[in-house]
């Protein structure tokens, strides 16, 4: 049972560029392991390696000692979606973690600020993080206050829509026949989610699929609130609305959201078909 937490407008500043500061700390350790390391298989059958619980450990402590009773919670160590305190930080230490394993640079570390405000129907993603080693390029967002590639601030309102989308490969085919009438053509999906969302969110690739996805908060909240400030859409499948919790949904470039608003019950469909 976590104690409430009052998150002031100065912690959750101070704790949101800590945090990033952590991850770029952590490059160093992560590169060294890159195509490097040994794993193991979870439950759900991912792997897990010995930086991803490394990099939990160090960053979950380093925040209990700098912000005494927020709440910090990781992939590795678990938690219930369900039973969140009404503040917390959510960490995933490395997210595709198939990619880091084999040395392909397209994996990240993320993390998503939930809180529970009044006035707002359940809680939302407020703040995300999704820092690329390989590149050492830092994606963050606030909530109604923009996204950012280090600094820079992402505008896809502004970016041509990109002529490629990505989903998972057995969904191709189906996918191909909503895009290609937009002028864009379904690959299979390369790296892990964060990886994916920013992509997305810089105007490189035109949306990301959320069908026969699995995961947690940490997976697909903190990508989808960059794609959203960044002037992109998120379009809901089996949740509508949208909400943080949600798997089953479309990050894309806004030129591509009302077409696929009108194929939102296919899609529907498709996710189902497991």
């Amino acid at each position: 049972m976590h104690s409430t937490y009052i998150l002031t407008p100065e912690a959750a500043d101070e704790s949101f560029g800590f945090l990033q500061q952590r991850f770029r700390d952590e490059r160093p350790f992560v590169l060294q392991r890159a195509g490097a390391i040994d794993h193991d298989d979870k439950e759900d059958g991912s792997p897990v390696t010995d930086a991803d619980r490394e990099i939990e450990r160090r960053v979950t402590e380093d925040m209990a000692r700098r912000f005494p009773g927020l709440p910090v919670l990781g992939e590795e160590t678990g938690y219930d979606e369900n039973k969140l305190p009404p503040v917390c930080w959510l960490i995933d230490p490395i997210d595709g973690t198939k990619s880091f394993i084999a040395g392909e640079p397209m994996f990240t570390s993320m993390a998503v600020l939930i809180e529970r405000s009044e006035g707002v129907a359940g809680a939302q993603a407020t703040a995300c993080i999704i820092y690329n080693h390989a590149t050492d390029d830092m994606f963050t967002a606030r909530l109604s206050g923009g996204a950012y590639k280090n600094d820079t601030r992402l505008r896809l309102a502004d970016a041509a829509l990109p002529p490629v989308a990505w989903c998972k490969g057995e969904l191709i085919q189906a996918l191909n026949a909503i895009v290609r009438p937009a002028g864009v053509q379904c690959e299979q999906t390369r790296g892990g989610g964060g990886f994916g969302f920013t992509q997305v969110a810089e105007g490189l690739v035109a949306a990301r699929f959320q069908i026969h996805a699995r995961g947690y908060v940490h997976d697909y909240a903190p990508g989808a609130l960059l794609v959203r400030e960044a002037g992109g859409c998120i379009v809901p499948l089996r949740d509508n609305p949208y909400t943080y919790q949600s798997r089953s949904f479309v990050a894309c470039h806004p030129a591509l959201r009302d077409v696929l608003a009108g194929h939102v019950q296919l899609m529907c469909d498709l996710d189902a078909a497991r």
